[in-house]
């Protein structure tokens, strides 16, 4: 029963770090399909434009965008060229309205305004299929967590701290199933002892 609920939680840890692993390469090398595979993808902020709602550092988790479900006021992330140098940059702000009248839906953003100040439209554009998702959550600061285990340094001491539990896990399985295997033979042995301490004072009387 011990070494069923030993394999047990041994798949279970190498599931989750394999998930894991499949999610860091994806992001990685696949980007554009993280969301689509995962239903979700985190993004950190790097400028104030969304003070104080957002600050910098914070991470932002964007989920699946559906157009039929947008409504004004909405946080969204998306694509935008927004230096207009033919580059895009990846962008969480407000949606300011919503047109649509052509083919495509065609989406206006706006950062964030205090309530005694008017509310200014971003000058870009932004097509339905440049909206990357929702913004579901964010959690304060967690991008200064993300950015070094994105980094390869952080990488790395992900990938050697996985080998360490790994080889732990293997060794400490070995040394259960050695104790298992001499156990029998201790009992059998003391078993033949005990018989033979029996013979020995029964031969005494």
């Amino acid at each position: 029963m011990k070494n069923i609920i030993e394999n047990i939680k041994i798949t279970i840890s190498m599931a989750i770090i394999g998930a894991l692993l499949l999610y860091i390469g994806t992001t990685i090398f696949m980007p554009e399909l993280t969301i689509k595979i995962f239903q979700f993808k985190p993004y950190i902020v790097a400028t104030e434009s969304m003070e104080p709602y957002y600050k910098v550092n914070d991470m932002v988790v964007a989920t699946s965008f559906n157009i039929d479900e947008a409504e004004v006021g909405d946080i969204i992330t998306f694509k935008a060229d927004i230096d207009y140098n033919g580059t895009d940059e990846i962008v969480t702000h407000y949606i300011y309205s919503i047109d649509t009248s052509g083919e495509e839906a065609i989406i206006r953003t706006n950062r964030h305004f205090d309530d005694n100040e008017s509310v200014t439209p971003d000058t870009w554009l932004i097509p339905e299929s440049d909206v990357i998702g929702f913004v579901s959550f964010h959690i304060p600061y967690a991008g200064l967590a993300i950015g070094f285990i994105k980094s390869p340094f952080g990488i790395g001491v992900i990938l050697l701290n996985i080998a360490i539990f790994a080889g732990v896990k293997y060794i400490a399985k070995k040394n259960d199933q050695t104790v298992e295997q001499k156990q029998p033979n201790l009992d059998f042995e003391n078993g033949n002892n005990f018989e033979a301490d029996k013979g020995n004072l029964t031969k005494s009387h």
